[in-house]
């Protein structure tokens, strides 16, 4: 069989063909293994009605209904799991902020009492601290985004298989939030 064409696939890899070619090769009748309906609203009850009294027909789907139930699944999903990932992050980043904090506190801790001999409050030493914690997570954050990227590269890389691939799509607001 000659390859007429390509096409970029990201949910499994198909092959298709003309039904009355695929037929013939097959040595097999035309048949049909679904058909796309559009009713009318006013016509649904009589036609779900028809297709119960057809013994050849084995099962009805609705579009609409699919689409919403596959919508609402994924965002169960992926809400559920942003929650989880949001939660397990902000956990991590505290615990490592915190941990910078006591480990600058204690190692630079005869130079804040000297600030304080010198004048300096409670609070102005404080906000000294504070604010080099905050210029060294603003340092961090764009190697961060590097690498999360490629993290998010090589995940969406290894996880491609025949059954489906993921494009890796990132935007900028994306790094707004992170």
């Amino acid at each position: 069989l000659p390859v007429t064409a390509l096409i970029e696939d990201y949910f499994g890899i198909r092959g298709m063909m003309d039904a009355d070619a695929l037929a013939r090769l097959m040595r097999e009748a035309p048949t049909v293994n679904s058909v796309n309906v559009s009713l009318d609203g006013s016509a649904r009850d009589m036609f779900y009605a028809a297709i119960k009294g057809m013994p050849v027909v084995s099962g009805l789907a609705l579009q609409r209904v699919s689409l919403a139930n596959f919508r609402e699944a994924i965002a169960l999903l992926i809400t559920t799991m942003a929650g989880i990932y949001t939660g397990l992050a902000a956990v991590i980043a505290f615990g490592v902020v915190y941990n910078s904090a006591r480990i600058s506190l204690s190692e630079r801790a005869r130079e804040l009492a000297s600030l304080r001999v010198l004048g300096f409050t409670r609070g102005e030493v404080l906000r000294i601290l504070l604010l080099e914690l905050a210029v060294l997570t603003l340092l961090a954050q764009p190697p961060g985004w590097v690498m999360g990227y490629g993290l998010a590269w090589i995940m969406q890389t290894n996880l491609a298989g025949e059954l489906m691939r993921v494009r890796l799509v990132v935007e900028q607001p994306t790094y707004v939030f992170a």
